[in-house]
């Protein structure tokens, strides 16, 4: 590897771990150290680093904050994390955000050996896959992406490219960025990514493993990838990239891995027929006008008439998109003003509930931003009414319309008020709250996954899993088993 970078306030440690890794036996070009988050974050900017060893507690920038801020930079290293026992969590919550492995300390010498010559078979795969992949996924993206065919010599050297790479028979799957799917198929052939979801062509083996791996609802592994059938020609990838993507977004609304038609749930004609009005322009832009009134009950129930119909699968994944679509073109036609463009792909998030989450939360702060009136004197009171009326009933069906209601308080302005306040948005905050309570009753009760999930507030099981696998590093059940051996 070229370059490894050594990020630890202690100067001698520093300098230990730097030493180890030169005598470690893996050829480094050239070995960087620094004392903070802060100086390593400059040289990241300014050099290409292979692997990074970060303390965790640091001034300044500590190795989370590093760890976090990082993931804006063109090119992410292989991360190790260095921490003493009391920071065991923070190892596992780094984990969580890409850091692949974490060593105690003190230092063992045997220990980083393992871990640097690991760090380099991975860095030597990646770049084999990446010689490898570079012209065959040029003609791939041109024959996936356009109406083009290509010719025979073309087709042939595709077909014997993905034999060579994965085998007989071949998959496509199609996944959001963020799907935990993607930690297992890190060799396997790789797309760029097409309209913000990664795309990856599997063999027989690893596609029997994966689908094993997140069908079993037990280990708590969530993933909504769309999965094509098996072929075994490259003139049928057209037809398996377009059966994987619809599949994807189907997946995206049942929550689940779909690799095949059976999965897919059916919904009577005469129900995608009630429900294609929420999604047509006129109901589109009437949801926009309501933004800026003070008739947030009628916002409220609007958008959620909308995601309820999504959610049962009324309304096809076109109509969806749509609508996204169409909203984004008339809220920035009336205001005159952009909203984040990553909410207008739905389909980059993982799940419905997902993109849910945010694209409301964004409606209901912008909604805010037009209704901002009450005194700061005022606002801190009900704030508080309202931060005491939460942690009373955060494990019922809470939303910010009843608490906004509870205090006597415009929605809008609830939300905006409620972030000042607690340093956090409404969601996040009455999520820690949920997770605080269900890590108590997995440690002290027996009550099964999805009960506690209802007890916390969430009536789909599944969302709960994957929420709490984000927040605590691991699933529910891996969670109890760790707190009750």
């Amino acid at each position: 590897m070229e370059r490894v970078l050594v990020v630890e306030d202690e100067k001698l440690i520093r300098q230990g771990i730097a030493t180890m890794i030169k005598r470690c036996g893996v050829p480094v070009g050239e070995v960087l150290e620094c004392a903070n988050g802060l100086q390593a974050l400059e040289i990241l900017r300014q050099k290409d680093v292979d692997v990074m060893f970060t303390d965790i507690r640091m001034p300044k920038m500590n190795g989370m904050e590093l760890v976090d801020a990082m993931q804006d930079l063109d090119r992410v290293p292989l991360t190790i994390a260095v921490s003493g026992y009391d920071d065991f969590s923070y190892a596992v919550e780094m984990m969580r955000h890409g850091v692949r492995e974490y060593i105690l300390k003190p230092v063992e010498r045997d220990k980083l050996r393992e871990v640097m010559e690991k760090m380099e078979a991975e860095i030597a795969r990646k770049k084999d896959v990446e010689k490898k992949t570079e012209h065959l996924g040029k003609i791939l993206i041109t024959y996936i992406l356009t109406d083009k065919e290509e010719s025979d010599d073309n087709l042939k050297l595709l077909d014997q490219r993905i034999k060579t790479d994965v085998g007989d028979e071949f998959r496509v799957l199609i996944c959001a960025r963020d799907d935990e799917i993607e930690s297992d198929l890190s060799e396997s052939v790789s797309l760029s990514e097409i309209d913000g979801c990664d795309v990856f062509i599997l063999g027989k083996d690893k596609f029997e493993e994966v689908s094993a791996k997140y069908r079993d609802e037990e280990k708590g592994f969530i993933s909504t990838a769309g999965v094509s059938d098996g072929y075994c020609d490259a003139t049928d990838l057209k037809k398996a990239y377009r059966q994987a993507r619809k599949r994807r977004e189907t997946a995206f609304f049942a929550e689940n891995l779909i690799c095949r038609n059976e999965d897919i749930i059916k919904v009577p004609d005469t129900l995608l027929e009630n429900a294609k009005k929420l999604s047509d322009k006129q109901a589109v832009s009437a949801r926009v006008q309501l933004i800026g009134t003070d008739r947030t009950e009628a916002l409220e129930k609007e958008w959620n008439g909308f995601f309820t119909a999504a959610q049962r699968c009324q309304i096809n994944s076109e109509d969806f998109e749509n609508a996204i679509a169409v909203f984004f073109e008339e809220f920035e036609r009336v205001y005159r003003h952009e909203l984040p463009s990553n909410l207008s792909k739905p389909y980059s998030f993982a799940s419905l509930s997902d993109f849910k989450e945010q694209f409301l939360e964004m409606v209901f702060e912008e909604n805010s931003s037009f209704m901002e009136r009450a005194s700061e004197d005022q606002t801190e009171k009900k704030m508080a009414t309202a931060v005491k009326y939460i942690r009373e009933n955060f494990a019922s069906d809470l939303n910010m319309a009843v608490v906004s209601n509870e205090v006597s308080m415009n929605y809008s302005l609830f939300s905006s008020a409620f972030k000042n306040y607690t340093g956090t948005n409404f969601v996040s905050y009455v999520k820690e709250l949920r997770m605080n309570e269900a890590k108590r009753l997995l440690s002290e009760t027996d009550l099964r996954v999805n009960e506690i999930a209802v007890r916390v507030g969430y009536d789909n099981d599944k969302h709960f899993m994957k929420t709490f696998k984000a927040v605590v590093g691991v699933s529910p059940s891996e969670y109890r088993k760790n707190t009750t051996e």
